[in-house]
C-alpha cells in the first residue's frame, strides 16, 4: 500500500515508520496464544512487527499494519 497525498493537509510527503513503545517495536500476536494456559513466553514466535505510513509534515498516521502477517497463524 503506497499512499501518495495525506488526507489530513494534503501534503505529499508521505513515509514509512515502525510503531514504537521505549525501547522496542511493537508487536502484533495473534488472540488465540493469549487464551490458553500456555507458558508465559510460548507465543513469542508467533508474533510480527507494526509499522505504519505517516505525514511528515502533520504526523497523521495514514494506515497501520503487520509485517509478517503468516507468523501470526
Amino acid at each position: 500500500m503506497e499512499l501518495k497525498i495525506c488526507p489530513q493537509c494534503n501534503n505529499k510527503d508521505i513515509h514509512r515508520g515502525i510503531i514504537r513503545a521505549a525501547h522496542a517495536p511493537l508487536h502484533m500476536f495473534p488472540e488465540e496464544s493469549f487464551k490458553t494456559n500456555a507458558p508465559l513466553n510460548s507465543h513469542l514466535r508467533k508474533n510480527s512487527k507494526i509499522s505504519s505510513y505517516y505525514c511528515q509534515d502533520c504526523g497523521y498516521i495514514l494506515g497501520m499494519f503487520v509485517d509478517e502477517p503468516h507468523k501470526l497463524t
